[in-house]
């Protein structure tokens, strides 16, 4: 468990890249008004959460970047941010802040490999697809 490291207030601050950004909660609705659906997305969408999605894409291209905000998620709100409604509901999110920074997705259902409560996520990419060649 992460003891030593503190989310102050500048790691906790909106991170500026999002300006603009629209999330809608659709059929996860309640769980984006509670009170722990509210710490996830300020979590999420702070400058640090931001950083963690980011970091977790490039460095693990193959995994799905939602485990990288476990530890942080447990931090924050405790074992109420991993009910199967607040998995979903991170998991959409996640999908609207990394396509809101450039990010595509790739597939969903990829098999989580490493200890988690998550058994399965989304993968994500930076990388641009390459261009179609014309038919010859």
């Amino acid at each position: 468990m992460l003891t030593d490291y503190t989310l102050d207030n500048t790691a906790l601050q909106p991170d500026p890249n999002l300006t603009g950004m629209t999330f809608s909660a659709g059929s996860h609705g309640g769980a984006f008004s509670s009170e722990t659906g509210q710490e996830i997305y300020r979590l999420l969408t702070s400058r640090f959460g931001v950083a963690v999605l980011i970091g977790a894409i490039v460095s693990a291209p193959s995994r799905p970047p939602v485990i990288a905000t476990e530890p942080w998620v447990h931090r924050m709100v405790g074992d109420a941010g991993f009910t199967d409604e607040m998995k979903q509901y991170t998991g959409k999110l996640v999908r609207v802040i990394v396509e809101h920074i450039g990010g595509r997705w790739l597939r969903k259902g990829q098999k989580v490999t490493v200890d988690s409560r998550y058994s399965s996520g989304s993968i994500y990419t930076f990388r641009a697809l390459p261009e179609a060649r014309p038919a010859a």
